[in-house]
Order: structure tokens, then C-alpha cells, then sequence
């Protein structure tokens, strides 16, 4: 009974003491209770119980109290939301508070409690202290803003928080400004699709004035929002990059890294030639210096955004070769990034100290440091041709030294130089050869094998060599095996006579014994051309190889041109882009601005239109509009029905009306009355109106519906083109205008359009016909956000009003600046047209080769080494019929026009081999190669590039340029009564065939106006005819549930079944 003591114990515990202590009346004791409280909180001890008893202490008017406290709701507020409602009340009190820093540590706190009730009780609170009088309070209140946005963006948005942190941005205090840039950022960040941050001049101006005399990190939030600014002209980006300049100079190397940035992003939009920009580059290069000479954590930081930079711009640090330079105390992953540079660096001006330098660092004991310091030598020498020697012979002398993973390293490398400089350095194959014994690492035996392949005819005893491989052939790895399995090959056909029983065992190795099917494949495939066709495997397998490039591990220029929109973050040292690795949420993808791509800054006079997707079933699209000052429209979010629109067109590309969905924004106001109170003055070169006459038909290949193309094929009207492929003026190809907004539809407003690509200038034209009784004016036009962020360069403007069978032809000239969307189809464009009558709203197709820009040529080697970096599944293949019999020059010619560039031509067993590349104007690059055989009319296609989703659109984009011939309106026919249901071309072009309701089918000539023969046989419509390859036969289908086989000459029906039970 002595051990029941330990049971009865009087006391009650740690929790009960600190809940008396914290109902104390001595302050100091509740000092002392709240510090043991929030002690055992941060070590992990369950203290939730005390909530309410924590939460009497916030009445105490003592701030370091109230720190406390605070700490404590902001851990148990998510736990125990009930009883965090009690503290609102004293939230809002203390948001009155005379002291400032209570203030401000009452709403920060409120916006860290990340609690739905909670928010409901801080607007209030976080209006008063967005305007309060004391600069502290409100910069806390802007960052408040942000936190509020994260847990309920639509509260934002309904309580104007979003244009009161927009105004914080001409506070005079430049830390609220800072803080407000900050918000602004991170909101825009969660939000892309929503224009949240609009950037213009006067924006632009306070924020560089607040720069001078913000705090360092408040200096880092406004550059990076500086980087996102597009300048206006030259001028403007000279002026902001004098303005940052000095930011070059600050001791927080966050702030020197997010200056580089801006810099680099602007160096783009001024003239390469000028003095401004070598004056730049001066200036550049001693803070890059600078920051090589702090901790090593941040050099490697630095060297890996310097890494970018001068892939990008090398003549910055051109002579600055002596600060990369290994130090004997770098740790190995600064030097490893400073050798990288040096070579990056290497030009015939420095090559001598960097060799002497490499030389040395060769001989240090880090195996992976010296191991990269002879691969360097080895790419030294590939990439300065006048010292390649002088790089073979120290790679020799470092042969010599004997060291085996130095030996080894050499022997790759001295492979590499041999694939550049063939037949100009076999003189050390001897002392190559002496070092057979010491290979052990498998990169090194390929190497060599590869050596003894190549140069078998130079070596006496290559035999021998090979054979030494070939005894431990299955303890070999795999990469050894095919080397070996090449080299023995290349031997037999440059020695037959003396090497065919090495061939022959080694071929039966690798086809019998072997369970690596890709080295079994390869056995079987060489076995059958030595047996077949010895010199038909003499010109496969010893055909001249193509140069290896200078520099192999040149960043992708679409990478590179993203990567440096991310100097200074995380993207920039893993050399990977953001969404690589950052989950869960939507990034933006950035790109280097065009110097063709500064545009005129002209605010949107509709308003700025903004998006949010729903991640919802029915796939709705909410539309919130941001009230700015000049804005002509109110605040709305009204979801619009769309009515189904249906357009029939001779067009490759899908009318999508029937595959969007069938609500869409509402993206203008009915308040729009006052649209047109603006200058009449319009710029031609932005948008031009022309009055025609309206007596005149507009003929076009477009009917509003299916049922309405009974009169698609009338007379012959050889004086018009209006419905024609055209050319712009620098010749790239024009799709005819279509009718985006039928007059049933818009009330008696037709809209015809197309898009051109003018002076490298995306342009919008369309045809206005008011086919109603009474005057149309007022119009407003605006596009929705889109795929490639298409947006209007300057409003619509209409100075006359539209008066009934009036016709306007209208230019618009677009910018792919704006918001981008992802759109299904990826090239759909949504638009709203007002004017007095109503807001009306229609979709349309851009083709894909109006994005396609003029500076889209790469380099032969780039390209090689791209299209090798693409992943195979990323690899499309097609055959496009070359209808027109266009000759090699004349096709090159024609996607020359369009803005798709030839790299290379070559000839492989008489056919001719095109490789192309495009750029699309977000940066993306696609990469083409067509093979043409002489005499047939099918071009094989293959396509590579890293976003599948363009691939069919560039397929199409060819068909259409290289067959133009299919969308000229040459003739008009008579096709009989009856609506037609199909229209088909044979394959060859020269016949074509329609089918109708009137149930007949009509074959026609092109040169004919008149049909050639009339086949009957259906008792219903017919729905769709084909002709089969040799345009002997006719197969169609009805709706009277028939397919019938009808012979083209004769007329006669060789075969009927009754096919289906219905329709389809």
C-alpha cells in the first residue's frame, strides 16, 4: 500500500497551474504563464486546451502581451475556429487603437488566421487600416490583402480591396508602395488568367521613383514587377534601364541578380549596334565580378545565373576570363560551375591561360574536378579550331602521366575531337592504343573501340584490338557491346578478306547468345546487309557522320529566352523552368520580349477584361471587370447564353461554334452608349476603314447554316477575288473571309472576316454589312483572353454610322501581349462586337501560320541537337498530298513566305530532304522534315517539337500553304436543285465530285461549267461519295441507309447493300 502515494498526489498538473497563472490578476504573472505557453507550443506540447483562457489575456494594453497571444491564435485558430471568433471583437478594437503597431499587428495577425469566419469579420478592419494615416499600418494591410486573396479571392474582389491596393501604389511612403507590389505580385501569380497588375508608364514612374528609398527586399519585389513591363518604344526601355542602373551597385545580391534581369529582358527591345548597349554591357560585368567574391553558397547561385547569361550574352564577360579561375579552396560545386563558364568563355584570344589553367587543374586530386578539367580541354579544342593541336598534345602529355581515370577521361575526349577534326590527328592512335590494357570504365572501352573502328584501315593490328574486346563480350556493358558490334563491322569492310570469321562470331554473339534485343536487332540488320548488298552496308555503315557541334550543351533557345525571365530564382539554378518543378499550381510561361514587339501604349477603352476558369462540369466562364480610371464599362460578371451558331465553309479548319461551349462571357456592358466619344484621328497604320458599295454581292464560300447551301453554286463570276486566297504584302498566305456573325444572328449586322500577317504584324480584317432597316454606330469590339494572347493594339473605331446595305472593310492590327487562356480548340478566339442595337458575341479560328514569326531560322547544329532532345512520343508523322506538282524551290518559296525557314537540304537515295524550323510567337519552336521523292505527288512529313498540342495545326498550316489551289474561287456551277451535302476532290485533283438532296451524284471538271456525268440509284439524300484510289469507283451513302459501288465510266451500279439499320 506504500505505492498508492504516487496516485493521491495533490498536485494537478502542468496545464491547470499555467490556466491559474493566466487567470491571474498580476500581470506579470500572465507574462510569464503566456511564455511557458507559447514554449511548450513550439516544442510540440498539446496546449489547445488553454484557448479560452489565452484569449482573456488579449484584453491587457500591453504589446508584447499581445504578441504573444497572437502567436498563439495563429496556431489554434484552424483547430478551434469556434472559439476563435470570440477574439474579433478585440481584433477590431485593437484595429482602433492610438498605438500603430498594434494596429498593425491586429490586422497581420487577422490575416494569418486562415479561417473562413475570420475573414468574414476583416474586411472592416482591413479597409480602415488600408487607409490609415500611419505608413507602417498600411504597409502591413497590403501584404493582408494578399493572405485575404489566397483564402477567398471572390471576398477581394466584391470589397474593392483590389483597387485599394492599386492606389496604394502612388503612396508616398516608398515601403507601402513596395509592400502594395508585393501583393499585387503574388495575387497576379495565383491569378494569371486575371489582369491584376496592369503595368503602364505612369505605374512604371512611381514605382521607379520609390525605388531609390524602399528597403533592399522591398527594391527586389519592384524590379521583378519592372521585368514584366513591356517599354514603349526604345526610348522608354533606355530610360528604365538608366533609371535601375545604379541598383548594380547595392550590397544585397538579390537585388543585383533581379537589376541583371530587367537589364537583360529590356537589352532585347534596343538596337544591338548601339553605344547605349556597349555601355551597358560595361556596366554589367563588374557587379557579376562582385558577387564571385562572397560565400560559396551565393557564387554558385551567382555562377549558375551567370551560366545562363552568357549563353545569352557572352560578349558581357568576354574579358573577364581571369575571376572564373579556380581557387585551391572552392568548394567542388563552384568549381564545376566555373569551369563550365571558362569554356563558355573561350575564344582564340584567351585560349593559351585557359589551357595553361586546365592543364594544371588536371593534375589536382578531386576525381570528379579533374575529370571534368580534361573533358574541357577535349571541348576546348572542338571549339577553337587554330588550338586544337595544342589541346591534343596536352591531352597526350596528360596520357602520359599514366593516371587511369585521367587516361580515361582523355580517350573520350580524343574521341569527340576526332568526330570534329576526321583524318587530321590519327598520329596518337598508337599511344591510344598502348593504354588498351588500363580501360576499365565503359564510356572510355566505347571510346576506344570507336577509334579502332574508325581508323581500322591506319591500324595494323586492329584486329587483334577487337578480338581482345571480343573474348569478355558478355561481361561487356551494353554500350560496349554495340560499339564493338559497329567496330567489327566497319573492319570487315575495310579489310574483307582478313576479318571474315571475326564477323562472323560476332554476329552470331549478339543474334544467338545475346538477350538484349537492341543489340540483337542491330546483329540481324547488319547480318542482312552484308549478305544482300556488301556495298549498299559500305555506304551505311562508313557514310561521312556529321560534325559534332562546338558547344553540345547549349541550352534550348525557347529554355534559354525563358530562363532568363527567372534570374535570381530557383528556375535559374536548376536550369529547369518553373513548371518543371513547382506543383499544384499554374505558371505563367515567360518569354523574352521582341524588339518588333514594342508596342504602342494605348489603354483598352472597353476595360480590361479579366477571366477566372472554374475547375467545374459545366465548364462555365466568369467574367470580372476591373473599374480603372478611362475604363467606358461598369462592373459586371453576368454569364451571357450564347445561341448555337452553326457556319458551313470550303475550309480545312472546323467551323468550332458547334464545339464551344454553349455559354460565354459577357464581355462588354449594355452602358456602352458613349463608346465612340474619342478622337477620330486613327493612325493608318493601326486601323483603316474603307467605305464600298453596297450594291455590289459580296461572294464568299460561307452560308449561315447547312440547309441554306442550295444556291452555293451559281453562275461563273470571274470579277471577283473577294472570296480567294490572297496575299498580303510581304506574300504570306490569306484564308478567304468567312462569316464570323451571320445577320440572323446579329440582328442585321453580318461580319466577315480573316486573318493576315502584314510587315511581320498579325492583322484582322473584316467585311461590316448592316443588312437591317435602320442605323448602325457606336461599335465596340473586344477579344477574350486566348491561347497566344491575342489582343487588340488599339480600339475599334467607327467615326460614320453604318448605314442599311452599307458595307465597311475594317483592319485591325493585334499583339500577342495579353492574357493568355488555353482555348479548346487551342486556336479558337472568342469575340464581342457592340454596337446601339446589342452586345454580340461569335467565335472564329486564327490559323496557326498567322503566329508563325519572321526570326524563327536556327542553327544547323542547334537544330541537330534539338530534334535529338525531343523525346521520340513527342514525334508526329503524316503524308501530305502535293496536288499543285510544286517543285522543290517552289515549295521552299512558298513556306519561305510564311515565315518557315529551310535549315538544310540534302539528298538521301534520290530524295530530297527539307529541314525546317517555325517559331511561334510565344516562343515556341517546331521542327520539320519533309522528304520529297521526284515524280510522286505525296510529301512524307515528320514533325518534332515540345508542345504536342500544335503539331496537327502545323499539318495543317502546310496543306493549306503548299495547296493553295483548293480555296481559289475559279468557277461557280450549277449543281441542280436541292441542297448539296458533299463536295469531294479526287485524289490527283483533276475531278470533282458532289452529292445532294436532290438524291443524285455529279462528277465535274474544273475547267467545265457544266456537270460531266449525273449517277442516280439512291432513293433518299445523299450524304457523303468518295472515289477509290485509281478513280475507277464510286462509294456512297444515303439516307435512304444505302452504300452503293457505282462505276465511274459506265454509270452502273456494281454493288448495293442495305447497310445500316439507321442513319449515320
Amino acid at each position: 500500500m506504500a505505492d498508492s502515494k504516487y496516485f493521491s498526489t495533490q498536485r494537478k498538473g502542468e496545464i491547470y497551474e499555467l490556466k491559474a497563472e493566466l487567470n491571474s490578476d498580476k500581470r506579470e504573472r500572465k507574462k510569464e504563464a503566456l511564455k511557458k505557453v507559447i514554449a511548450s507550443m513550439t516544442v510540440g506540447k498539446d496546449v489547445s486546451q488553454l484557448f479560452p483562457d489565452v484569449i482573456n489575456c488579449m484584453q491587457i494594453d500591453n504589446l508584447e502581451l499581445k504578441k504573444l497571444v497572437y502567436l498563439y491564435l495563429m496556431n489554434y485558430a484552424k483547430t478551434q475556429p469556434e472559439m476563435a471568433i470570440l477574439a474579433v471583437n478585440t481584433f477590431a478594437k485593437d484595429c482602433n487603437d492610438p498605438n500603430p503597431l498594434i494596429r498593425a499587428l491586429a490586422v497581420r495577425t487577422m490575416g494569418c488566421i486562415r479561417v473562413d469566419k475570420i475573414t468574414e469579420h476583416l474586411c472592416e478592419p482591413l479597409r480602415k487600416c488600408l487607409k490609415d494615416e500611419d505608413p507602417y499600418v498600411r504597409k502591413t494591410a497590403a501584404v493582408c490583402v494578399a493572405k485575404l486573396y489566397d483564402i477567398n479571392q471572390q471576398l477581394v474582389f466584391d470589397q474593392g480591396f483590389l483597387d485599394m491596393l492599386k492606389d496604394l501604389l502612388s503612396d508616398s511612403n516608398p515601403m507601402v508602395v513596395a509592400n502594395a507590389v508585393a501583393a499585387l505580385s503574388e495575387i497576379a501569380e495565383q491569378s494569371p488568367q486575371i489582369k491584376v497588375f496592369d503595368l503602364n508608364g505612369p505605374t512604371i514612374n512611381k514605382l521607379l521613383t520609390a525605388l531609390n528609398e524602399c528597403s533592399e527586399w522591398g527594391q527586389v519585389f519592384i524590379l521583378d514587377a519592372i521585368a514584366n513591363y513591356i517599354p514603349r518604344d526604345d526610348k522608354d526601355a533606355q530610360s528604365i534601364c538608366e533609371r535601375i542602373t545604379p541598383r548594380l551597385a547595392h550590397a544585397n545580391s538579390a537585388v543585383v541578380l533581379s537589376t541583371v534581369k530587367v537589364l537583360m529582358k529590356f537589352l532585347e527591345l534596343i538596337d544591338q549596334h548601339s553605344e547605349f548597349v556597349q555601355n551597358l554591357y560595361r556596366k554589367l560585368a563588374p557587379p557579376l565580378v562582385t558577387l564571385l567574391s562572397t560565400e560559396p553558397e551565393i557564387q554558385y547561385v551567382a555562377l549558375r545565373n551567370i551560366n545562363l547569361i552568357v549563353q545569352k550574352r557572352s560578349d558581357i564577360l568576354k574579358n573577364e576570363m581571369k575571376v572564373f579561375f579556380v581557387k585551391y579552396n572552392d568548394p567542388i560545386y563552384v568549381k564545376l560551375e566555373k569551369l563550365d563558364i571558362m569554356i563558355r568563355l573561350t575564344n582564340a584570344t584567351n585560349i593559351a591561360q585557359v589551357l595553361a589553367e586546365l592543364k594544371e587543374y588536371a593534375t589536382e586530386v578531386d576525381v570528379d574536378f579533374v575529370r571534368k578539367s580534361v573533358r574541357a580541354i577535349g571541348r576546348c579544342a572542338i571549339k577553337v579550331e587554330q588550338a586544337a593541336e595544342r589541346c591534343v598534345s596536352t591531352l597526350i602529355d596528360l596520357i602520359q602521366t599514366k593516371v587511369n581515370y585521367v587516361v580515361q577521361e582523355a580517350i573520350v575526349v580524343i574521341k569527340d575531337i576526332f568526330r570534329k577534326y576526321p583524318n587530321k590527328y590519327e598520329s596518337i592512335i598508337a599511344t591510344l592504343c598502348e593504354n588498351l590494357d588500363s580501360l576499365d570504365e565503359p564510356e572510355a572501352r566505347a571510346s576506344m573501340i570507336w577509334i579502332v573502328g574508325e581508323y581500322a584501315e591506319r591500324i595494323d593490328n586492329a584486329d587483334e584490338l577487337l578480338e581482345g574486346f571480343l573474348d569478355g563480350f558478355k561481361d561487356e556493358n551494353n554500350q560496349v557491346q554495340l560499339q564493338l558490334l559497329t567496330g567489327i563491322v566497319k573492319l570487315f569492310l575495310k579489310k574483307p578478306t582478313e576479318t571474315q570469321e571475326l564477323v562472323t562470331r560476332v554476329l552470331t554473339l549478339v543474334t544467338q547468345e545475346t538477350d538484349n534485343p537492341d543489340l540483337r536487332d542491330r546483329g540481324y540488320i547488319y547480318w542482312r546487309l552484308l549478305s544482300t548488298d556488301p556495298k549498299a552496308a559500305k555506304e551505311v555503315v562508313l557514310a561521312e557522320k556529321p560534325l559534332i557541334s562546338e558547344e553540345t550543351d547549349l541550352l534550348e533557345p525557347s529554355l534559354l529566352d525563358e530562363l532568363i525571365c527567372h534570374i535570381g530564382s530557383l528556375a535559374s539554378v536548376y536550369h529547369k523552368p518553373p513548371n518543371a518543378f513547382v506543383e499544384g499550381r499554374f505558371i505563367i510561361k515567360r518569354n523574352l520580349p521582341f524588339r518588333s514587339g514594342i508596342h504602342d501604349e494605348h489603354e483598352d477603352n472597353i476595360g480590361n477584361i479579366t477571366m477566372q476558369t472554374h475547375q467545374q462540369q459545366q465548364q462555365q466562364q466568369q467574367v470580372v471587370i476591373s473599374n480603372n480610371v478611362g475604363s467606358l464599362i461598369d462592373d459586371f460578371d453576368i454569364l451571357v447564353p450564347m445561341s448555337n451558331t452553326t457556319s458551313t465553309t470550303i475550309d480545312p479548319y472546323e467551323s468550332i461554334q458547334q464545339r464551344t461551349p454553349s455559354t460565354v462571357p459577357n464581355l462588354l456592358d449594355d452602358e456602352l452608349s458613349s463608346i465612340l466619344g474619342m478622337d477620330s484621328n486613327i493612325s493608318s497604320n493601326q486601323t483603316s476603314i474603307i467605305n464600298t458599295n453596297t450594291s455590289l454581292p459580296i461572294n464568299r464560300l460561307t452560308t449561315s447554316s447547312g440547309n441554306e447551301l442550295d444556291d452555293l453554286f451559281g453562275d461563273i463570276n470571274l470579277n471577283t477575288n473577294t472570296s480567294g486566297i490572297s496575299f498580303s504584302n510581304n506574300n504570306t498566305f490569306v484564308l478567304p473571309k468567312e462569316v464570323w456573325l451571320s445577320a440572323q444572328k446579329g440582328k442585321g449586322l453580318e461580319i466577315l472576316g480573316t486573318f493576315a500577317r502584314r510587315n511581320n504584324q498579325i492583322v484582322m480584317e473584316m467585311d461590316f454589312t448592316n443588312k437591317a432597316l435602320q442605323t448602325m454606330n457606336d461599335f465596340a469590339l473586344q477579344l477574350n483572353h486566348n491561347s497566344f494572347g491575342l489582343t487588340l493594339s488599339q480600339p475599334l473605331q467607327i467615326t460614320s454610322p453604318l448605314f442599311p446595305n452599307q458595307t465597311i472593310s475594317i483592319q485591325l492590327i493585334l499583339n500577342t501581349n495579353g492574357p493568355i487562356m488555353k482555348m479548346d480548340p487551342l486556336t479558337n478566339l472568342q469575340i464581342a462586337i457592340k454596337n446601339n442595337i446589342d452586345i454580340f458575341y461569335f467565335n472564329c479560328i486564327v490559323p496557326i501560320h498567322i503566329y508563325f514569326i519572321h526570326n524563327g531560322e536556327m542553327d544547323k547544329m542547334i537544330f541537330v541537337q534539338t530534334w535529338q532532345d525531343i523525346p521520340e512520343i513527342n514525334e508526329i508523322k503524316h503524308h501530305i498530298q502535293n496536288i499543285n506538282n510544286l517543285s522543290i524551290d517552289d515549295i521552299q518559296n512558298k513556306l519561305r513566305l510564311n515565315n518557315i525557314y529551310t535549315i538544310t537540304r540534302t539528298n538521301i537515295e534520290q530524295k530530297e530532304m527539307l529541314y525546317q524550323t517555325i517559331k511561334l510567337t510565344n516562343g515556341i519552336y517546331v521542327l520539320v522534315e519533309l522528304k520529297i521523292t521526284p515524280g510522286n505527288r505525296t510529301i512524307g512529313f515528320s514533325l518534332k517539337t515540345r508542345v504536342p498540342d500544335v503539331a496537327n495545326l502545323i499539318v495543317h498550316a502546310y496543306e493549306l500553304i503548299l495547296n493553295l489551289r483548293f480555296y481559289f474561287l475559279e468557277r461557280k456551277f450549277s449543281a441542280g436543285q436541292g441542297a448539296i451535302r458533299c463536295v469531294r476532290y479526287n485524289i490527283d485533283g483533276n475531278y470533282c465530285l458532289t452529292s445532294g438532296s436532290d438524291r443524285t451524284i455529279k462528277l465535274w471538271k474544273p475547267d467545265s461549267s457544266l456537270a460531266i456525268k449525273t449517277y442516280t440509284g439512291h432513293s433518299q439524300e445523299v450524304l457523303d461519295v468518295h472515289s477509290s484510289f485509281d478513280n475507277s469507283r464510286l462509294c456512297s451513302g444515303g439516307v435512304d441507309k444505302r452504300v452503293l459501288y457505282i462505276d465511274v465510266m459506265s454509270g452502273k451500279i456494281m454493288k448495293k447493300y442495305q447497310a445500316h439499320a439507321g442513319i449515320k
